[in-house]
C-alpha cells in the first residue's frame, strides 16, 4: 500500500510524539509499503494567536493554546492540502494528532491515530485543567475534536480509555473506532536467550525497582520513592534506579538518580539497556497517563511492571499476569507490600517476567500495530468499493426507469 504520514510536525523526527509516527513509518517500510511524509506544516503560530496569548495571559492569567487555535489548524490545512494533491493515489492519510485531521480534504482514506481526546485529558493531565486554560481554548478544543472525527474514515486508540471518550464526548459512531496498542520504542529488541539470563539474577538482593519518566509528579516519582522507603524499612535490601529526571528533593542513599539519557546517543543507550536487564521490578506509579511506550519496553525485556490503574494504562497489560495495577489513591505500603510478595516468589516471578517477554512478542511491536493498521486501511478501502458498486446499480436502475 501507499501511505502518507502526516503531521504538525516531522513524522521522521524521533522527538514528535515520542517517535510514535516515525517508528510506524519504519515499520510499514520494512513490511513493504510505499510510504510518504508531510510535515512539518506552517504556521506556527499566527499575530492574532499570539496577541490572544499574551492578552489571557496578562489579563487573567489563563493559557492560550495556539495549537487549538483554529486560525492555526485551517491555515497549516491549506498548506497540507495542496501537498496531498500530490498523493492523490495514495491508500491512506494517516494523521497523529485531531487537530491536524479537521479540516483535511485528501482523497484517500484518512485515519487518524492517537492516545486520547480532548476532553480525556481535559482536568486529567497536569496543565489541562480547565480553570488554568482560557475558555476559548476548551471550546475550540472541542469543536476541533469534533470536526477531526467526524472527518477521519477511522479512528485508532490505544486504549479503550481513549476510544469510550471518543463515543461518549463527541457521539463518534462506535464503528469508526479501532483499539490496538501502541509498540516499543526499541531499535534492538533483546533475545528471549538473554531474558532467560537476567531473570534469576533479578531475584536477587538487592530488589532493583526501575523508574523513567520526564513528569517527575504526573509520573509518581514522588510515590515511587515513598514505596522504596517502605520496603527498606521491611529489612528489604532495595535499589531505586530514576532515568529521565533528578528528584526535585533529597532522597535517601538507596534511591540513585542517572538523570535524563538520549537514546540517540550510543553510550547512554547502553546505560538504559543495562538498567531494563538488572531491574526486579519497573514501578511508575502514574497518577495521570494515556499509553507509557515505557510498558512495552518493559516487556521486552521480560520486566514485570507495578503501577496504578489510570487513563489508557490497563489496556497494554490487556488483562494478562504481568503488570499489577493499584488505585491511584493507594498507598505505598500497598505497593510495597505487592513488591515484597511477588520479590519473595521466584516461580510466580518467572511466569510473570515470560507472560511480559510473549505479550510483547504478540502485540506490542510495531510490526503489529502495522499490521492492524493495514487491515483497518483494507476495511475502509473495501466499504468505499462496496458503496461505488451501489451507486452505480443504482444509477443504472435510475436510468433503466
Amino acid at each position: 500500500m501507499r501511505f502518507v504520514l502526516l503531521g504538525h510536525f516531522n513524522p521522521n523526527d524521533a522527538g514528535f510524539w515520542s517517535g510514535i509516527p516515525m517508528n510506524i513509518a519504519r515499520a510499514l517500510r520494512n513490511a513493504g509499503h510505499e510510504i510518504a511524509t508531510i510535515g512539518p506544516l506552517l504556521p506556527d503560530v499566527t499575530l492574532w494567536g499570539r496577541v490572544k496569548g499574551r492578552f489571557y495571559r496578562h489579563v487573567s492569567g489563563r493559557v492560550y493554546l495556539i495549537n487549538r487555535d483554529p486560525a492555526v489548524v485551517r491555515a497549516r490545512a491549506m498548506q497540507a492540502n495542496q501537498l496531498l494533491r500530490d498523493h492523490a493515489e495514495a491508500d491512506a492519510i494517516v494523521v497523529f494528532y485531531g487537530p491536524d485531521a479537521a479540516y483535511l480534504e485528501g482523497l484517500a482514506p484518512l485515519i487518524l491515530v492517537n492516545d486520547a481526546t480532548w476532553a480525556g485529558l481535559l482536568d486529567f493531565y497536569p496543565g489541562y485543567e480547565r480553570s488554568n486554560l482560557a475558555r476559548e481554548t476548551v471550546a475550540c478544543g472541542f469543536e476541533l475534536d469534533r470536526r477531526a472525527l467526524a472527518n477521519c474514515d477511522r479512528v485508532i486508540y490505544s486504549s479503550c480509555w481513549a476510544a469510550d471518550s471518543a463515543i461518549q464526548h463527541y457521539g463518534i459512531d462506535r464503528s469508526k473506532v479501532r483499539v490496538v496498542p501502541l509498540g516499543a520504542g526499541l531499535t534492538a529488541v533483546p533475545s528471549d536467550a538473554a531474558v532467560a539470563q537476567w531473570i534469576p539474577s533479578r531475584l536477587q538482593d538487592p530488589c532493583r525497582l526501575l523508574f523513567v519518566g520526564i513528569d517527575w509528579w504526573r509520573k509518581g516519582g514522588d510515590i515511587a520513592v515513598e514505596v522504596s522507603r517502605k520496603l527498606h524499612e521491611t529489612g528489604l535490601a532495595v535499589e531505586l534506579i530514576i532515568v529521565g529526571c533528578h528528584p526535585p528533593s533529597p532522597v535517601p542513599p538507596f534511591v540513585r538518580s542517572l538523570g535524563f539519557l538520549a537514546k540517540a546517543d550510543p553510550a547512554q543507550a547502553a546505560v538504559i539497556e543495562r538498567v531494563f536487564q538488572e531491574a526486579s521490578f519497573f514501578l511508575m506509579p502514574s497518577r495521570a497517563d494515556c499509553s507509557p511506550l515505557v510498558f512495552c519496553e518493559a516487556a521486552a525485556y521480560g520486566l514485570p511492571v507495578i503501577t496504578t490503574n489510570v487513563g489508557g494504562i490497563p489496556e497494554i497489560f490487556g488483562g494478562r499476569d504481568w503488570g499489577k495495577m493499584l488505585p491511584p489513591s493507594a498507598p505505598p505500603e500497598e505497593f510495597a507490600c505487592l513488591i515484597c510478595a511477588a520479590h519473595a516468589d521466584s516461580i510466580g516471578y518467572e511466569r510473570m517476567a515470560w507472560a511480559a517477554r510473549r505479550d510483547f512478542a504478540a502485540r506490542l511491536t510495531w510490526d503489529a500495530f502495522c499490521r492492524e493498521l493495514v487491515a483497518v486501511v483494507a476495511s475502509v478501502k473495501s466499504e468505499r468499493s462496496g458503496q461505488s458498486a451501489m451507486n452505480r446499480r443504482t444509477l443504472s436502475a435510475y436510468h433503466c426507469a
